[in-house]
């Protein structure tokens, strides 16, 4: 297993996508937090930003990026059919259960340095625009290091679960359009249909990882787990589907 998390690795690093991803990470991050701080000081007076409520209303944006290192997880897993690759890949490992599982591991590991690095960005550039606009950033507050720690989470889980889709689906732009219209379209309707079930998806357990004041969200720990389980489930099915498939 570690020789392939190490090709996996490798793979990566010879990969400009990769890095194009991440700048796209950090950057998405970085203007999100900047406007989330100058929408609450302009747009709502009755907000005070260094509070927890204000904290929270500016930090929640920090996973912004996540969208990115979603995609980075189908590609790790679903570029090998892409680039034809995968026949190689699966003569030199014929069990394949263990190379879907190392995308998984790759792709969570991949995500939680994406995830560190949006939320070292998110810190900088909060503190930044509040010193802008003459507020102290509270960097002694709880919430704002549980913010960043369940963006950092909410990264690495993302990236484990492009990972697994991509192993599931194969079809890299396929998986990847049929993601974007889940985050973008059908959640957002199911809900708004039933919050009770939609507060389970995974869009609404990542906003609940970096707290995200508005709506009746999971706990960060419930979240968690629940974000790990979709992972877990798609590379169960990925794995059974791959014993009946040709490379």
């Amino acid at each position: 297993m570690t020789d392939l998390i190490a090709a996996e690795i490798l793979k990566l690093r010879t990969t400009r996508t990769v890095w194009a991803l991440l700048a796209a990470t950090v950057g998405v991050t970085m203007l999100a937090v900047t406007g989330a701080v100058l929408a609450a000081d302009s747009g709502n007076a009755t907000l005070d930003l260094e509070s927890d409520r204000g904290v929270r209303t500016v930090l929640h944006v920090s996973a912004s990026g996540g969208i990115f290192v979603l995609v980075l997880g189908i590609i790790i897993a679903a570029g090998e059919y892409r680039q034809r690759t995968a026949v190689g890949t699966f003569l030199t490992t014929p069990r394949r259960s263990r190379v879907i599982a190392a995308k998984l591991v790759v792709g969570a590991g991949v995500g939680t340095v994406f995830g560190a690095l949006a939320a070292l960005a998110a810190f900088g550039a909060a503190n930044h625009n509040y010193r802008a606009k003459g507020y102290t950033f509270p960097v002694d507050s709880s919430d704002v290091w549980t913010i960043l720690g369940g963006a950092v989470l909410y990264a690495a889980l993302f990236g484990a679960i492009g990972a697994a889709t991509g192993s599931l689906v194969r079809n890299q732009v396929g998986a990847i359009v049929g993601w974007l219209a889940w985050l973008a379209v059908a959640e957002n309707i199911l809900f708004q249909i039933s919050p009770s079930i939609g507060r389970w998806l995974p869009v609404a357990a990542g906003r609940a990882l970096v707290r995200d004041p508005d709506g009746d969200l999971l706990s960060q720990p419930v979240a968690a787990v629940v974000l790990a389980a979709y992972a877990a489930a798609i590379m169960a099915v990925a794995m059974i589907s791959e014993r009946r498939r040709d490379a």
